[in-house]
């Protein structure tokens, strides 16, 4: 195989090279020639001859058109992969290259990023047995690193970086050796030990209270209310934290060095913006903002952009019923941020198949923060706007059919309405400032339930010539 994309790469200047892994398979051959910004992708032959190998994203197949792929789209990849905001900053600065150099940034965090490649210079194959044992954390530990994180970010331990997951909230990657409620440890990994879980600590700003306790609520609602959604729990040190399972890694007991011990191994992800084949820069719907004379441009992640998804699906019926669960659970839990990098599927070679949910936080707590939707409901950036007229505009533009969209947005809210106060109730929360603010996440998301089965039941009367 041997596809590239845009014009050749000069050969006078030769690209800078590094070599995509899949657990022990070398996969493809990305190529960067910086001077012009040119990106190459070439799978290796072996790789595609294997009956359970899979392309990068269905922007990369195996057989691009005869003019290789579009221009840009390699790059486009690669970036989704970075971190975003401080966490980009820290990348930047701890490794001295330019935010923009996203070639310098991805060679850099590359051994453990999001999904299954982990990339590799040329010369290097990548460790099949561990140099040293894993380095454990203790709670101790990590509530120290919490108290100075401002000064000391969270992601550079001993002296390294290790960061390298797309997002903005502080994150830091681990390996959990068994469950927290049964005395587990947490260990930093480093090739071939694969992490297991995500630590996301309390931001600790006055402007986003008990933010832990939020996500953890959301995400245990989606659970209760049956939902795909990855699972969470809190870990305090004293500081709460909230420890997210990794979807893509699964632990193989068994499968270790000389067939002892456990083995991760990773799944193949990606995020919206991926399977769209548009930058980070587009995660949301007004990608150039909300001025004046912006606003009306909406090129980035909308919900028609996500849904138009569905044709790239294994189970196209069940990807349809997965998104639009998602989309009202956000309406439910008042999530404004619900933008196109917080929804992934999983790359198989047929096609792609939604993966848990993730990222469900009630924005709409915060009046500090702005609460723009990132995608629109119809022509609706505000929750206060949705109305039947913006829900059955939603159900046209995707490609749905309303009395489903009635009758599953029905479903969900009196789920919701039996589940919500159930899950305030849990032992998780441990003062009366968590279990208070979990009442108000209580209240607030019931109060969305009602209004969801009142707007579900005009929307269907709306005439299709009046959208």
């Amino acid at each position: 195989m041997n596809p590239t994309i845009g014009p050749a790469i000069d050969t006078l200047n030769p690209p800078h090279v590094l070599h995509l892994w899949a657990d022990d398979r070398k996969v493809a051959t990305l190529g960067h020639e910086a001077l012009n910004d040119r990106w190459s992708l070439d799978y290796d032959a072996g790789w595609v001859a294997m009956p359970q190998a899979f392309p990068l994203s269905p922007a990369l197949p195996f057989d691009p058109a005869a003019e290789g792929y579009a221009a840009g789209a390699v790059k486009r990849f690669v970036e989704n992969l970075l971190p975003e905001g401080r966490a980009l900053d820290i990348t930047a600065t701890t490794y001295r290259v330019s935010k923009l150099n996203i070639y310098a940034l991805i060679s850099a965090l590359g051994t453990e990023t999001t999904g299954a490649f982990r990339f590799w210079r040329p010369d290097e194959v990548p460790p099949s047995v561990a140099a040293v044992p894993p380095r454990e954390v203790t709670r101790e530990e990590l509530d120290r690193r919490l108290a100075e994180r401002d000064d000391v970010p969270l992601a550079v331990w001993d002296g390294k970086l290790r960061l390298s997951i797309a997002g903005v909230q502080d994150k830091l990657m681990v390996y959990l050796d068994r469950p927290l409620d049964d005395g587990g440890r947490l260990f930093l990994v480093e090739p071939p030990l694969a992490s297991t879980h995500i630590l996301k600590p309390e931001p600790g700003r006055p402007v986003t209270p008990h933010l832990v306790v939020n996500e953890h609520y959301c995400m245990s609602l989606a659970r209760r209310m049956k939902l795909p959604v990855a699972e969470v729990s809190i870990l305090r040190t004293p500081r709460p934290v909230l420890v997210v399972a990794r979807f893509d890694r699964v632990v193989v007991e068994g499968a270790g060095q000389g067939g002892e011990g456990p083995q991760v191994q990773r799944l193949h992800i990606i995020d919206a913006c991926q399977a769209s084949d548009l930058p980070a820069s587009c995660k949301y719907e007004r990608n150039l903002g909300s001025g004046e004379h912006v606003r009306n441009i909406r090129e980035g992640v909308s919900f028609e952009v996500l849904f138009a998804r569905v044709a790239q699906t294994v189970n196209k019926a069940l990807a349809r019923m997965t998104l639009l669960r998602w989309a009202l659970f956000q309406f439910l839990i008042g999530n404004s941020d619900a933008h196109g990098k917080n929804f992934s599927f999983y790359v198989r070679r047929q096609g792609l198949d939604p993966a848990p949910w993730y990222d469900l936080v009630s924005v709409a707590q915060y009046p500090g923060i702005d609460h723009e939707l990132a995608m629109a409901w119809g022509d609706a950036f505000s929750l206060a706007e949705v109305g039947a007229f913006q829900l059955a505009d939603f159900a046209q533009r995707c490609g749905l059919d309303k009395l489903l969209v009635k009758r599953e947005a029905t479903r969900l809210a009196r789920l919701a309405i039996e589940c919500a106060p159930t899950q305030a109730l849990v032992d998780d929360y441990i003062d009366d400032s968590e279990r208070a603010f979990a009442g108000r996440l209580r209240d607030f998301v019931m109060a969305q339930a009602t209004r969801l089965i009142q707007i579900a039941s005009e929307a269907g009367k709306v005439r299709p010539e009046f959208l």
